[in-house]
């Protein structure tokens, strides 16, 4: 045979296999995959012995993996138990890894790159549509937890309790995933030696840790404020660390929506420290990631293409301030105000300790969610609050970390309506409307007339940034305070006007002595003015670049 002939069998044959489709029927469980057309073993010289492009031999290794695509269409490569995004760096080490074995050299750049650019086509092309989980997962009616350990076990959690499983949902993990600890007797009440939370607030504090292992939201923001020395910081590593360990727990206060989108991808807890202020669209985008919505990104090197991005992720928000002003960001939120520590020990006395009661904390953890599991549908609690799912759930499971559904449900009432009040006091408007309903029970008049009136008795706040400057501006901050001064007894409500003009206009009504109550979740936006845009508040989606 001649050498262009030999050349173009060998060309057929590696098309044959660069067509080799990889496909795993069946649930999304761990398995070995069926491979056919595959050669017994990776060859890296050619049988004439020369060495074979570096490229194809790393197609080689990649097709031994099992490829598939998630439901967002990422590219993923099963590699054993670990499943890594094939466009990941991750991947490509496990890739050199494998090639450095087989050839003892270095694969270079170029090859690396088309190999991953043709496994990551294979992928989503060719490859099936499965779920890809990150640290918590639902199976079978109830919850399966990545532990982080490097034998990749699970731990599966139904209403019969808890076990340990080698098979189950597939999880990735980020680069700083740590493990678990393995669950122990349950004592919950050792989490108070290492989270200095007052009494009343320590029910709140166990329902989000409750809500945060649930797969899917919504979920409530832990709001963490305090003097300096109250151990904000702290109380923050702490719970992370009985939930989603990591080799970096908190996160740098971000600068704009960008960075908040990257930390929520990259971990499953989103733990943000020391922040001084949250402005109009980070609070937004904090919202969104509490109870879901999309968050528009432009597409990096692109001037038209639009990449939404939907993820819910529980949070932790800590900083020597309340930061949740905003009513709609308050009812998201659990806001804790730490205690001044009385007592101090040296740091690494203190997380010996904690790592010798972390097993109990999370043994009963794992018990509170069980119980959720088993309870949460059928629990009754009443009039549902705004976030009714976390309500329902925490109330169900919150018997095994020592407090009652009852004791919960009032604290959780009670924190709201504290969060509501300091969201009208540090907001100039609502000051100013409060003040200025003291000495009336109702007002009625344009949008235009109503701005006059408030700034006549805003003491000079008139003139701060947050101030609106025209009547569509005011629309749109008498909207995002309507739940909160619903439940100070000032109902906000429209009309027409009964002239010709038949002019929109706005009624005040008080009733301190018996102030109405809180609002359905449908019923948080007053059909104010149609018109009335968002002037001086920010846009529902918001576009930066940013690198997928």
């Amino acid at each position: 045979m001649s050498t262009p002939e030999k050349a173009t069998r060998r060309m057929d044959e590696q098309e044959k296999r660069d067509l080799a489709v990889i496909r795993q029927p069946g649930p999304t469980r761990f398995k070995r995959a069926t491979r056919v057309d595959m050669p017994a073993a990776i060859r890296s010289h050619d049988e004439e012995g020369r060495p074979r492009k570096q490229s194809d031999v790393l197609l080689d290794i990649g097709r031994q993996h099992t490829l598939f695509h998630g439901d967002d269409g990422t590219a993923y490569a099963l590699v054993d138990r670990a499943v890594y995004a094939v466009e990941s760096s991750a991947y490509r080490e496990t890739l050199a890894k494998e090639f450095l074995n087989l050839t003892n050299k270095g694969a270079n750049r170029n090859s690396m790159a088309d190999a991953v650019t043709t496994l990551a086509a294979i992928a989503k092309h060719r490859g099936d549509r499965r779920r890809v989980w990150l640290r918590t997962a639902s199976a079978d009616g109830g919850i399966v937890i990545d532990a982080g350990h490097d034998d990749r076990r699970m731990i599966e959690v139904s209403a019969a309790g808890w076990t340990w499983v080698d098979q189950g949902p597939m999880f990735r993990r980020t680069p700083g995933t740590q493990a678990l600890p393995e669950p122990g007797s349950p004592d919950f009440g050792l989490l108070w030696k290492y989270v200095n939370v007052a009494e009343e607030h320590r029910a709140l504090v166990a329902a989000w840790m409750l809500a945060a292992f649930r797969p899917s939201g919504p979920y409530p923001i832990l709001f963490l404020s305090g003097e300096q020395g109250t151990g904000k910081s702290t109380a923050a590593r702490v719970l992370r660390r009985l939930i989603d360990p990591s080799s970096s727990l908190l996160r740098t206060p971000p600068k704009e929506v960008r960075d908040l989108l990257v930390g929520a991808l990259n971990g499953w807890i989103l733990a943000l420290d020391n922040l001084s202020f949250l402005g109009p669209q980070l609070s937004d985008a904090l919202c969104r990631i509490s109870t879901g919505g999309a968050i528009s990104e432009r597409a990096l090197y692109t001037n038209t293409d639009e990449i939404l991005i939907e993820v819910q992720r529980p949070v932790i928000v800590n900083g020597i301030e309340e930061l949740a002003t905003r009513p709609d960001l308050v009812e998201r939120g659990l806001h804790i105000e730490l205690e001044v520590i009385d007592g101090r020990m040296p740091e690494a006395a203190f997380w010996r300790a904690f790592e010798s009661d972390a097993p109990r904390i999370f043994g009963a953890l794992i018990a509170g969610l069980s119980t959720a599991i088993r309870d949460h549908e059928s629990i009754d609690i009443g009039r549902l609050p705004r976030m009714a799912d976390f309500a329902q759930w925490a109330a169900a499971g919150i018997g095994a970390l020592g407090f009652t559904a009852a004791e919960f449900m009032s604290a959780y009432r009670d924190n709201l309506d504290t969060g509501m009040t300091a969201g009208v006091d540090s907001s100039p408007v609502g000051r100013a409307l409060t003040t200025f309903m003291l000495a009336r029970l109702e007002w009625c008049g344009t949008a235009s007339e109503l701005l006059s009136a408030l700034t006549s008795v805003a003491s000079g706040a008139e003139n701060t940034q947050a101030w609106p400057r025209t009547p569509r501006g005011l629309s749109g901050a008498l909207r995002r305070l309507a739940p909160a001064l619903r439940r100070q007894g000032i109902e906000i409500r429209t009309e027409r006007g009964a002239d010709r003009s038949r002019a929109r206009l706005i009624r005040l009504c008080s009733s301190p002595e018996q102030p109405s109550a809180p609002s359905e979740p449908s019923a948080t936006k007053p059909p104010l003015d149609d018109a009335d845009g968002m002037d001086g508040c920010p846009p529902p989606l918001h576009e930066v670049e940013i690198e997928l």
